[in-house]
């Protein structure tokens, strides 16, 4: 079963962090939100940092995209434990809790903005100056949050 509550606390906490992205370092943003950087190289801040975002899900369950300056530039946090084996009982699971999350975002944000179809759906959100999506991926469904203009290009 899909805790709906705390898919709508993880999604006000990734919220919450808005106002930061483009401009407040991953320290400082980590630290507001009491999330914990497990994995990150210094010598190349650019290609990002995973984190522990303190939801249970490990020390692999949230990713910060950071600039040169190690500022955030996007905010990815799962909304499950990342799966390891393939078949299709796993693609069941990530289907049925990428249903409930997209009806609790939906019964809170209202219909998406953008909805991209196939095996990894994501549902978008358009907010002044970011998108907010739910998305599916191979292994994780997840939360994201992305400044406007780092969401620019084709759609499917």
């Amino acid at each position: 079963m899909v805790d709906q509550q705390a898919i709508l606390r993880a999604a006000q906490t990734l919220l919450s962090a808005e106002p930061w992205l483009m401009t407040v370092s991953m320290t400082e943003v980590t630290a507001r939100l009491g999330w914990t950087v497990s994995e990150f190289d210094p010598d190349y801040p650019d290609l990002g940092a995973l984190i522990d975002s303190g939801l249970g899900l490990g020390p692999r369950s949230g990713f910060l995209g950071l600039d040169e300056q190690s500022r955030v530039q996007q905010i990815i946090v799962n909304l499950t434990e990342r799966v390891s084996v393939e078949g299709p009982e796993v693609g069941a699971f990530l289907q049925d809790v990428f249903a409930a999350a997209a009806a609790a975002l939906t019964s809170e944000f209202g219909r998406p903005a953008r909805t991209v179809h196939g095996e990894e759906p994501q549902l978008w959100w358009q907010r002044p100056a970011t998108m907010f999506g739910l998305i599916t991926g191979i292994d994780a469904v997840s939360l994201q949050l992305s400044p406007n203009e780092l969401m620019g290009g084709d759609w499917e």
